[in-house]
């Protein structure tokens, strides 16, 4: 079903999000359960279950890997406060992806929680998306160079969608990618999985929170394509020169 294919798929990206963090070695003695040196699809579920239910801490980013940033808390108990997880209806899924179109067109950030995940994690676009919290200080401080970059990304390129997570809000979110800090940044990349389906390889974004390194990030990935490549050329060398903004014709 599509909500399984889903389920896999933010299970993968947990694997390879502790195969980032911790080393591949590492991640798979985690899983592997039976000690057959290989990760089963039951093994690999299971821990994206506890993963998500936050009944696993294995895995995830120590706190040494996760230096600089805040660190993430989710209430006493293990409970996030978060917005039920839900199964969402055709109509449903169709309406998220309308709202996921107005805020490319307007240049907005794509605001991701539990009810549009379906609708944004479909494996048609790479997706750069920061999770953050309104108190994170660190947040609110690179929040105009988020708007900047969605803007310029969402109007001058292709293959690529700026993404925000907020944690108070979607806090389910954020403890399946087993987000430890804030501000998490990671490009979402879409891939094809060992099993040949489609799927996505996270890659955590470790640079300066500014515009102009993000989108330089997002290049040397791959993981966007000017709508206009000499006009995006001629751009970039303007910028980096004059520090003035230029607008490409679409």
């Amino acid at each position: 079903s599509s909500m399984r294919r889903l389920f896999l798929l933010l299970a993968l990206s947990v694997l390879l999000f502790a195969v980032g963090c911790i080393g591949q070695e590492a991640a798979q003695s985690v899983m592997d359960k039976d000690g057959d040196g290989k990760v089963s699809t039951e093994e690999f579920l299971e821990h994206a279950q506890k993963q998500a239910s936050g009944e696993s801490s294995e895995g995830v980013c120590t706190d040494e890997t996760c230096s600089g940033h805040h660190h993430a808390s989710h209430g006493e108990g293990g409970e996030s406060g978060g917005e039920a997880a839900g199964m969402p209806t055709k109509e449903e899924i169709e309406a998220a992806k309308a709202e996921v179109a107005a805020a490319v067109a307007k240049g907005l950030p794509i605001e991701m929680t539990n009810a549009n995940t379906a609708a944004i994690l479909d494996c048609t676009s790479n997706i750069f998306v920061k999770f953050s919290t309104s108190w994170c200080g660190h947040c609110v401080r690179m929040q105009p160079d988020w708007l900047k970059l969605a803007k310029e990304v969402h109007r001058d390129y292709k293959g690529c969608i700026v993404v925000s997570v907020d944690c108070e809000r979607s806090a389910e979110l954020c403890q399946i990618f087993s987000v430890q800090g804030y501000p998490t940044i990671m490009l979402l990349k879409a891939v094809k999985t060992p099993e040949g389906e489609p799927g996505y390889q996270p890659i955590p974004y470790q640079q300066a929170r500014e515009k102009g390194a993000m989108l330089g990030f997002l290049r040397q990935q791959k993981a966007c394509r000017a709508k206009n490549f000499i006009m995006a050329t001629l751009k970039s060398i303007f910028a980096s020169i004059f520090d003035i903004q230029v607008t490409m014709p679409k």
